[in-house]
């Protein structure tokens, strides 16, 4: 009865982005072993959250305001960066100030993209190096509500600490295509 039960959470655990059956057991184990009041405290506060948050009037991005934080700031640069969700707002965030916008592939959320690139000079495309990030960015590119606007997408290459034993083929040759120039 108890594995039935364990197997169930963790089904419904395994619904969160990127959470394994092995993750999702581990997150069961330690919610036993936890206080019901932290237990309640926890769910209350994902309940305040749940009630409390918005989406941003103008880009999409969560906030408890009509309009985020990172619209409201004037002092953005003059390019607009669409990415696939939320988590990557944050990672750019801390790279440098971009207006950000969470897109899904459909005309009505590009046709938002293109109302909210007026008077901006670019459009920058911030997806994943996967066969699906490929295929939404080029889809996004070719869309004639974005056509007289600047493009482009983040650069694919070698990362950090990687040796080029291990990269992939697709990968070694878009680090050769945008390769740049060294300072002297």
């Amino acid at each position: 009865m108890i594995k039935e039960t364990f197997e169930k959470l963790a089904e419904n655990l395994k619904q969160i982005p990127e959470i394994s059956k092995k993750q999702a057991m581990k997150v069961l184990y330690y919610l036993v072993d936890t206080p019901i009041t932290k237990i309640e405290n926890f769910v209350n506060k994902i309940y305040e959250l749940k009630k409390n948050i918005k989406y941003c009037e103008k880009c999409g991005y969560l906030n408890t305001n009509p309009v985020c934080e990172i619209c409201l700031d004037f002092q953005r640069y003059f390019k607009i960066l669409v990415v696939e969700n939320y988590d990557m707002v944050t990672k750019f965030e801390e790279s440098g100030k971009y207006d950000i916008k969470k897109l899904e592939t459909c005309d009505s959320q590009i046709e938002k993209i293109a109302d909210l690139a007026t008077g901006k000079c670019e459009i920058i495309l911030g997806f994943s190096s996967t066969m699906e990030g490929w295929i939404i960015a080029n889809y996004i590119a070719k869309s004639k509500f974005l056509a007289n606007l600047k493009i482009t997408r983040l650069a694919t290459g070698i990362p950090f600490g990687a040796t080029i034993d291990y990269i992939d083929s697709i990968t070694l040759e878009q680090t050769l295509k945008n390769r740049q120039e060294m300072e002297k």
